[in-house]
């Protein structure tokens, strides 16, 4: 199987010039620590418990903090390909100032990747809102990706076993720059939406950047584009001290980003255009919440189109490997441009037909714990925001459980509803 080189976005296509200063003092595959990163730590994970009190310490049915309107929990498969390793390197040698001979040390076959092989998967579809808002609200969608049976040397903060998790929404970067911005929006938001708007007002930088990933209102979660916008290791350095990154800046061997791309389930695979809820249908939609009734849409999409027998949705599984070290890793509101970062197709994903519908398997939906840090060594996540993400996802995954009353169990691909 031969890798896909994607092609770029014409929203891309115009030369990009940087700073010749950042280009001498940053590197390449390399993580920075944040000025007073530990300081936030507290201050978030404190936030973050008395936002979580506030909304469901007198409740049985504790929500995420973000991306707290579940759509649905959909079975899928992903085939990893044998693909072609050295057709990659040329091609990242030519956009990158990696020589052929220093990519002969980088193994792309590592992890999830090493080898030709199908994995079940459990896929959570949500909004990214902190709180269960109408489907019409401008929004960003996720979906959160867990692949079982993936065996190998694990993360420390990992929750499960066997499984890898890959986060995704349909966007390349998200709005908070640093963990000082993003203490700062939420405690904010854990005031009131007015404060949260104030902040938003006061950081037009980071309003532009979340207006911008929320413009989109898609006609189906089953057709969009989905990125990881934060990046993941592809091996480890020799060595490696966990305890350095967020201290001291750590290079890896390789670092990269990951999408999925929807593409006909009909060979040659085409990808899919990208297509929006009608304006006709989202003005009715309003018109009928200012009437009291909730637009669900995305979940009944779904149902509607996955109850069909000949249903089947495929996305192509690609990585992006860093090639300039401005493409920064730690500020995830930084695009990596696809005219000098291509993506390369490694697998692909298939939806088939089933029934998504059952209040049983939308709870299990709910209770299913997904973090960027549950997986293997190889693909540890790097940057300030995944350095955030592995304090805030398992507190607010155990409040959860813990609220709701549930005995956690690693998913096995085989449950029933």
């Amino acid at each position: 199987m031969y890798p896909r080189v994607v092609k770029p976005n014409a929203k891309f296509s115009d030369p990009i010039v940087y700073p010749i200063q950042m280009e001498k003092t940053m590197q390449l595959f390399t993580e920075y620590p944040e000025r007073n990163e530990h300081k936030y730590y507290k201050k978030v994970t404190t936030v973050t418990r008395k936002r979580m009190d506030d909304l469901y310490g007198n409740t049985s049915k504790a929500l995420r903090d973000t991306h707290a309107k579940t759509q649905a929990a959909v079975k899928a498969s992903l085939e990893i390909f044998d693909f072609n390793e050295e057709q990659i390197k040329q091609a990242i040698a030519q956009c990158s100032s990696l020589s052929l001979n220093k990519l002969e040390d980088i193994s792309l076959k590592q992890g999830l990747l090493a080898q030709a092989k199908t994995y079940p998967v459990w896929l959570r579809f949500a909004n990214g809102r902190t709180s269960v808002e109408n489907d019409y609200e401008p929004d960003t969608r996720s979906m959160s990706v867990k692949v079982i049976g993936v065996e190998g040397d694990r993360l420390f903060q990992s929750h499960e076993q066997h499984t890898q998790d890959l986060i995704v929404q349909n966007a390349e970067i998200f709005f908070i720059e640093s963990i000082r911005s993003y203490y700062g929006f939420f405690s904010s938001v854990a005031r009131s939406k007015l404060f949260a708007l104030l902040w938003l007002l006061l950081h037009p930088k980071q309003r532009k950047a979340l207006k911008k990933i929320t413009s989109r209102t898609p006609q189906s979660l089953l057709t969009e584009k989905y990125w990881s916008g934060s990046a993941s290791a592809l091996g480890l350095p020799a060595n490696f001290d966990p305890s350095k990154p967020g201290v001291t800046p750590v290079t890896y061997p390789l670092v990269v980003k990951y999408a999925f791309i929807p593409v006909s389930p009909q060979s040659p695979h085409t990808p899919l255009a990208e297509e929006v809820r009608s304006p006709d249908d989202l003005t009715q939609a309003q018109e009928s919440g200012k009437k009291g009734k909730p637009d669900n849409y995305y979940q009944t999409e779904m149902s509607k189109a996955l109850v069909r027998p000949d249903a089947e949705y495929c996305w192509d599984f690609q990585i992006q490997v860093q090639t300039v070290p401005v493409h920064s890793i730690d500020n995830v509101t930084v695009v990596w441009p696809e005219t000098e970062a291509p993506f390369f197709t490694v697998g692909r994903m298939t939806v088939k037909h089933q029934t998504i519908d059952n209040p049983s398997q939308l709870e299990f939906a709910e209770n299913l714990q997904f973090s960027p840090w549950n997986g293997l060594e190889v693909h540890r996540p790097v940057g300030a925001l995944n350095r955030l993400r592995g304090l805030v996802y398992p507190l607010v995954g155990n409040y959860r459980h813990q609220n709701r009353g549930v005995n956690y169990r690693e998913p096995t691909g085989n449950e029933t509803f």
